[in-house]
This record gives C-alpha cells, structure tokens and sequence, in this order.
C-alpha cells in the first residue's frame, strides 16, 4: 500500500506541484475539468429529452461542441433502445393510448370545392399506466397517428363497398415510414426524420419499457364513382376521452356521406353545423358505443334477449343522443332539413386501449 512519509509536507502533495511527476504530463490536467456550458445543457435537454446526467456527459465528453454532442446522444440512443427493446419485448404490454388524426376541420373553400376529409385511429401499448402519461409517449403516439393519415391517402381500397370506409394500415408499412412531426410543430423538414421503428426503439431505451404498434386504420375512400362525385362528400370526425385533444383511453372515428350541395349564401353557417355534428356523433360512438349503424346489419338476436331493447342499445340510429333532441335519427333528419342536404353515416371505429390483451400470470405478479 501506498503511504505518505511524514518526512514530506502535505503541501508537496498539492497538484500545482508538478515536479513531483515523474513523467512529463502536467498534474494541472489531472485535475481539470471542462466548465459546462449551462446554456447549451438546457437546448440539448429540450431537443432529445434526455436525462441531465446524460446530456451533461455528452456535452463535456466533447468539449461543449453541440452538434457532435447531439450526434452522440443520437447514436448512444439507438444503442440503448436496441438493447432495452431486445430484453423487454417479451413483456406484457396493455396499457398505452389511444391517437387520432384528421385532416383540418371544415372551411367553406373546403366545403364547396369538394372537401373530402380523412381521419385515422391508432393505438400504441405500454407496459404502465405511468409511462402512458409520459408527455414523452403522448407526443410519439401523437406522431404516429399524425402519419398514419398521411399514408392513408396511398392505401389502396381493400373494398368497394360505401359501407367500409375506414381500413387498416398495414404495420410493416407504417413502422418503416418515417415519423412525422407533432401536429404543433412548425418543422416540416422529414430529411433527417427516423422511422417509426427506430423511433420506437429509442423511446424504449429512454422510458424503459416495453412499447409497441398494435393497430392502425385510416378512412380510405373506395374508388368508385358511385361513392364520391361531385354531388357528394365524404367527411370524417373523430373524438378522443380520458386525455388531451390527440390521445386517451378511448378513442373513436365516425365517417357520413354528405349528399347534395350547400347553398352558397349559407355555407359558412352550415360548414360549423356540420362540423359539431360530426364530432358530437364521434362523441356517442365513444361514449355509448354501438355495434351497428342502423338495423339493417344485425344479422340475429339471442333468444331471450328483448328485441326493442337490444335496437336502441347497439344501433347507432336508434340510440339516444348523446346531447339530446330525440334519437341520432331524429338529430339527423332535423340537421337535413335545416341544411338541405342528405346525411348519411356511413362508417364508424371505436377503441378502447388494451381490450382483447390478456396478461399472463407472470407480467401479474411483476406488478404486484
């Protein structure tokens, strides 16, 4: 063991004193230590939301150069992720979020020069209840649906029924895109974009969980001209509860066909009619959550089960609604009536996070 010889002060022992070296190295570096830069500390922070320990090692690792800072944190990132990703992909995952995605909600150009809107609906898993309400995982999910929209336009119609109008995206498809901004983002730039995959191993390695792409669907218009033509409309509304505006617990899509032309002196007032109509009637799907949209597609009742009843609870039409005025049907005759156009609805999604994921016994016990 090293012992200090009482025959020397300890101030001989002070870094200054370099002489005491041997070697040429000056003990001045020994010691030193490169003054973070503060500033730059909190902008790396904001832009990759990683932790203070580690953003302060990136940027005095490489002497407060921000860019190769951030490269760094980038690919440690990845690195991470990819190895937390591998162990944790066997783990249960049934909590997470339901995100939606519309096209921007109707304006009088939109309705009057043929303003077909989209919508889509997706859903990402988490292991807890916790990280879903990661503002980290909000935002990504957020992103997700975001781009799932945009792929929605490329989608080639699975059917040509009127009667299906909201399909799925297939996985391997939106994985491999590349992630769009959040819809509050002003940047458009998707050079330097990563793509839902490799974003979804990054946001493993940084939350620590088992996260994964479960499903998506989007509105996909059939090509067919008895669908959509110049007297008609395909419109899309969507409703969110149990979190913000984008994600919750419980999301839900309703598509109508609008038939017949608004009366341009009126437009502007029946574009924001019809606009709350399709969110109050996204709201019921949610809310009260039908199994048809009227009786023609029940195809058998158990026996036992009182028919009336049965109606006025799964069929969308015959439900009450959700802000009174006597059932949907009678809402939406009255909204004709004062706009002068037909509305029909034509499509509807609900979701619900995690139903149909059963958890084993193990992942159970885990969280007790």
């Amino acid at each position: 063991m090293f012992q200090i010889s009482r025959k020397f002060p300890l101030a001989f022992l002070s870094p200054s004193r370099s002489y005491l070296f041997s070697s040429p190295i000056n003990a001045n570096r020994l010691y030193t230590t490169i003054k973070l830069n503060l500033k730059l500390l909190q902008q790396l922070r904001q832009e990759t939301q990683v932790s203070i320990t580690k953003a302060k090692e990136a940027l005095i690792k490489h002497d407060n150069d921000y860019e190769i800072a951030l490269s760094w944190i980038l690919e440690d990132s990845k690195t991470s992720g990819v190895a937390k990703a591998e162990k944790l992909k066997g783990r249960i995952a049934k909590e997470g979020l339901i995100g939606i995605a519309l096209t921007n909600s109707l304006k009088e150009k939109e309705i009057m020069d043929m303003g077909n809107t989209r919508g889509a609906i997706i859903e990402v898993n988490c292991e807890t209840d916790f990280v879903s309400r990661n503002t980290l995982f909000q935002k990504f999910v957020t992103q997700i649906a975001s781009t799932s929209l945009l792929l929605s336009s490329d989608i080639t119609p699975i059917s040509s029924s009127s009667s299906t109008f909201i399909q799925p995206i297939p996985l391997s498809l939106l994985q491999s895109s590349p992630l769009l901004p959040h819809p509050s983002s002003t940047s458009s730039d998707l050079s330097l974009a990563t793509t839902v995959q490799e974003s979804t191993v990054e946001l493993v390695g940084k939350l620590g969980e088992n996260i994964s792409l479960r499903r998506a669907e989007a509105v996909v218009f059939p090509d067919t001209s008895n669908v959509i033509n110049e007297d008609s409309y395909i419109l899309t509304g969507g409703y969110i509860h149990g979190g913000d505006s984008f994600t919750g617990k419980i999301g839900g899509l309703v598509v109508i066909k609008l038939l017949g032309k608004l009366a341009k002196q009126n437009s502007l007032h029946s574009s924001e009619q019809i606009t709350k109509l399709l969110r109050n009637l996204a709201r019921q799907v949610v809310g009260f959550n039908p199994k048809y949209i009227n009786e023609n597609n029940i195809k058998t009742i158990q026996d036992g089960i009182n028919k009336n009843d049965y109606i006025k609870e799964n069929v969308l039409l015959n439900q009450d609604f959700i802000i009174g005025g006597g059932s949907v049907k009678d809402v939406i005759k009255e909204k004709e009536k004062e706009l002068g156009v037909g509305i029909e609805i034509v499509d509807f999604k609900r979701w619900e996070r995690g139903e149909g994921i059963e958890e084993s016994k193990g992942t159970l016990l885990r969280r007790l």
